[in-house]
């Protein structure tokens, strides 16, 4: 698993998606900040009730910048692994600071990935939504590690080192890796790659995410880190569907 897979190719954000990001992002970054430290307000808001507030605010915007559900995509350029044309299709929305998060990418993914071999294309999105920023610096870490096609083995080593969450750490990690360090410190400081966390962050409120991990299994939702035997289950069913043995 640690060895390097497909690395995606960048993508070019529009103007208008840009737009869509400044629009919603200070908004955005509010809830978050409310739902992960609990800093409720005098009167009481409930934190479903903020959850709820975000989910209808992005979905409304959204809507009318002309995002559609149609036009929502559970892909974007995200890393993956696993054949582009795989039978079945596995979406994560992760945070690199959730413990259960690691459990899943620990425990579960191998077996998923031993089991199904290129029947799955395995497909990590960020959902930075427990650590705050060191959760966001995580993944703009990850992020860049992809740049070099890194990103799986970045991703075990983050998950395995819950106490290194600083750019010294993730700098220390490239090097074990054999990354270009130089270059990995200036991706660090890239703008762009903020904004590809924060076109995540959104698509997954969009989609009304609002624990880590979330799944999807060919777009049927799965929440939080189930068991091997419940993935295999619904991923099995898929494949009887079409007709895969």
């Amino acid at each position: 698993m640690d060895t390097p897979e497909h690395q995606a190719t960048q993508e070019t954000i529009g103007p208008s998606r840009r737009t869509l990001i400044i629009v919603l992002v200070g908004a955005v970054c509010l809830i978050v900040g409310l739902l992960v430290d609990d800093l409720i307000s005098p009167n009481g808001t409930d934190p479903q009730a903020l959850a709820s507030a975000v989910r209808s605010l992005v979905a409304d915007e959204l809507t009318r910048r002309g995002f559609s559900d149609s036009n929502n995509e559970l892909v974007d350029n995200d890393p993956f692994f696993g054949p582009e044309d795989a039978p079945i299709t596995i979406v994560e929305f992760s945070d690199f600071y959730c413990s259960v998060c690691g459990r899943f990418a620990e425990q579960t993914l191998p077996r998923l990935r031993e089991a199904y071999g290129d029947r799955i294309r395995f497909v990590y999105r960020d959902m930075p939504i427990i650590g705050g920023q060191e959760s966001i610096q995580a993944a703009i870490a990850a992020n860049c590690a992809e740049n070099q096609g890194k990103f799986w083995q970045f991703h075990n080593t983050l998950f395995a080192h819950y106490d290194a969450r600083d750019q010294a750490a993730f700098v220390s990690f490239a090097s074990e890796m054999g990354m270009d360090t130089a270059v990995f410190e200036t991706c660090l400081d890239d703008p762009a790659m903020a904004d590809e966390i924060t076109l995540d962050l959104v698509d997954g409120y969009s989609l009304g995410i609002t624990g880590t991990p979330a799944f999807y299994i060919n777009g049927r939702f799965v929440s939080g880190a189930q068991p091997f035997e419940t993935f295999s289950l619904l991923i099995d069913r898929e494949l009887e569907a079409l007709g895969i043995e």
